[in-house]
């Protein structure tokens, strides 16, 4: 047993002289924390300009959906609805609608 403790007090040594530590002086702390918070901004970067990124392009596809495909789709629907299908949509159908109130 003194044998392994021999070697491990023999391997603390050889650590301690490989790593020696660092004297703390006034500046140690607010390096850090300057390097910590360098890292930290730099991935929050990469997430911030990725969201804009998906924003702008949901907001460029809501306007295109809003001012062009859905006046075509609404034109396109009126131009091939036939004399039947405008005067359907303009009765009520069903005696529901008719004891509901909801006759147009």
């Amino acid at each position: 047993m003194d044998r392994m403790n021999d070697k491990l007090d023999t391997l603390w040594k050889e650590y301690r002289e490989a790593c020696p530590d660092q004297e703390g002086g006034p500046g140690f702390m607010p390096g850090l924390w300057q390097r910590i918070e360098a890292r930290r901004v730099a991935n929050l970067s990469i997430f911030r300009r990725l969201t804009q990124v998906c924003v702008g392009a949901t907001v460029a596809l809501t306007v295109l959906m809003g001012v062009v495909l859905i006046p075509r789709i609404e034109k396109a629907l009126v131009e091939n609805a036939s004399y039947v299908d405008v005067l359907a949509a303009d009765h009520p159908s069903t005696y529901v609608e008719i004891l509901t109130g909801d006759i147009k």
